[in-house]
């Protein structure tokens, strides 16, 4: 296995994120569309190349966020968590995976959920599996949910690996994660 063509995987950790107050957050008015803020991976490859979690959501259809593969690969799971500028109620969420020629950390089992602390993430509100496939991949929620934060969890890999990599999940920006 050609460990640079896999998908995600923890490098450098990113900071944790500053405590936020644990109240009911005000959805963006109709108009008003949410924009997604990394906020950490629990792993990030960035010596072997630029996988860091930023990359999910940072509107480019040419990089994915990776969880590292360089001198480690920790196992499944892995996350990702994603504010949400402003608070919004959301009704599903949309995945591309890596749209390159390798589907290495293509994720296969997933859990999502959201919170209004960043903190308290609870039941997940959706959980599955992705068939494989470069295509974007569309889960829509059986009750839409208003969140400031939102956490996509890869149970597993396609291919049974260790990685998990994301072009982008959380639809706000094309090909990548985006509600």
């Amino acid at each position: 296995t050609n460990p640079s063509a896999c998908c995600t995987a923890p490098a450098t950790p990113a900071p944790a994120a500053a405590p936020v107050p644990a109240a009911t957050p005000t959805p963006a008015a109709p108009a008003e569309k949410a924009k997604l803020k990394f906020v950490k991976a629990d792993s990030e490859e960035t010596a072997g190349e630029d996988g860091k979690g930023a990359n999910a959501v940072d509107g480019d259809a040419n990089t994915f966020w990776h969880t590292q593969w360089q001198d480690a690969s920790p196992p499944c799971p892995h996350e990702i968590i994603l504010e949400l500028t402003p608070p919004a109620a959301i009704k599903g969420f949309t995945y591309l995976p890596r749209q390159d020629d390798s589907d290495h950390g293509e994720i296969k089992d997933y859990e999502f959920y959201v919170s209004n602390d960043g903190a308290d993430f609870g039941q997940p509100v959706a959980k599955g599996a992705f068939a494989a496939g470069k295509e974007l991949k569309t889960v829509t929620l059986i009750e839409p949910q208003t969140c400031r934060f939102i956490k996509l969890k890869a149970l597993s890999e396609i291919n049974g690996e260790a990685w998990s990599s994301d072009r982008k999940s959380t639809r706000l920006n094309s090909s990548h994660l985006g509600i």
